[in-house]
């Protein structure tokens, strides 16, 4: 199945270990994905938290059982950090996980191409958004509410994120710029179609209007501990990762209207010590059975349509493709957009919530 039409968005489903930079990449090995690459080290980077033990266990162990290569893990993803990394000519990161926009700017300047010998034949090729990454997972975003807090009183509609009089309470939502935006605006009520190009001005309104009310957490699982302890009134969350705070005692529901989706790659960073084991790495993440132990770890879409993950129904109810007829109007990350305003929209994004 491939992303597009409507198809598509019943295809979309809902992007820690810190070791020293000593740990870290050490020296290259030959070979390609199917070659020995002992003595090769790899630095994988993502946002941390259940994502990170989910690459470790679907990814980075299977991988170094059968390469040989051993891993250090950090989180979380910063950009600029690569950015800062890559130009003083010394990373200590090798692989990293990023939002399509993030990664696409970078696409041959702090990111490296993709070998030829990375298969992504399996890959929905709509998600190939650039020459560098692989798409990893299909992520939504919606809005999440505190069960206990609401009763029989809940938010029905994504516009109630902003509506502080009738539903009080602590608004939390990663404090990130890509997705974040399109989650102020969406609550706002700009239509999912409307989207893009994306208004700062009017995602600054509403996060001014949400005052004090408004928490945004450095990390997803900061996202995780605040759903799992009750601190918190609705949120603007990753799915995946509600999915597994459930599961771990929250009290949670979900509007699902106009929920917001898109997709994660991984990216071998320049200047890596160990390249040829990074191409390795990436061609592993494109299979569809990669993907889908990924999946059955964290509930994300897989980015392969012919992965066969097996859910248990707890889970399963959390995908999008199991709420189509909730959605309505499904919201799409647009990387084109991205790619064009990375650096203004991080900027906006920084200005609006520093205070």
């Amino acid at each position: 199945m491939k992303l597009n039409g409507k198809l598509a968005l019943g295809a979309i489903c809902s992007a820690t270990v810190v070791l020293t930079a000593a740990c870290g990449s050490g020296p290259g090995a030959s070979g390609g994905s199917g070659d020995d690459l002992s003595g090769a080290r790899l630095v994988f980077v993502n946002f941390g938290g259940d994502g990170l033990a989910a690459a470790k266990k679907a990814w980075l162990d299977p991988f170094s059982k059968k390469t040989g290569v051993r891993f250090a893990t950090d989180s979380p993803s910063d950009p600029a950090k690569v950015k800062a990394m890559v130009e003083a000519g010394n990373p200590t990161w090798d692989m990293i996980d990023l939002d399509v926009g993030s990664g696409r700017l970078g696409c041959g300047t702090l990111y490296e191409k993709r070998s030829p010998e990375v298969d992504v034949s399996a890959v929905d090729p709509a998600l190939l958004s650039d020459d560098c990454g692989v798409p990893i997972m299909l992520q939504t975003m919606a809005l999440v509410y505190n069960a206990d807090r609401f009763g029989a009183n809940p938010p029905t509609k994504i516009t109630d994120f902003l509506d502080t009089a009738r539903y009080p309470g602590k608004r939390i939502t990663l404090n990130y710029a890509a997705g974040g935006i399109e989650g102020m605006l969406l609550s706002g009520g700009v239509e999912p179609k409307k989207l893009y190009p994306l208004d700062l001005a009017r995602a600054a309104r509403a996060v001014q209007g949400l005052g004090g009310d408004f928490s945004p957490v450095p990390t997803i699982a900061g996202q995780s501990q605040a759903l799992e302890s009750g601190d918190f009134a609705m949120c603007w969350c990753y799915l995946g990762r509600a999915a597994l705070s459930e599961e771990r005692g929250a009290k949670l529901g979900v509007v699902w209207q106009n929920a917001l989706s898109g997709w994660d790659m991984l990216y071998a960073i320049k200047g890596s010590k160990s390249p040829k084991a990074q191409q390795a790495l990436l061609d592993h993440v494109a299979t569809p059975a990669a993907q889908a132990a990924f999946t059955e770890q964290l509930p994300y879409g897989p980015t392969t349509p012919s992965a066969e993950p097996n859910l248990p129904a707890g889970r399963a109810k959390w995908l999008s493709k199991n709420n189509m007829d909730k959605i309505g109007e499904m919201a799409l990350i647009d990387p084109k957009w991205w790619n064009a305003n990375t650096a203004k929209a991080f900027a906006a994004w920084t200005e609006m919530t520093a205070g």
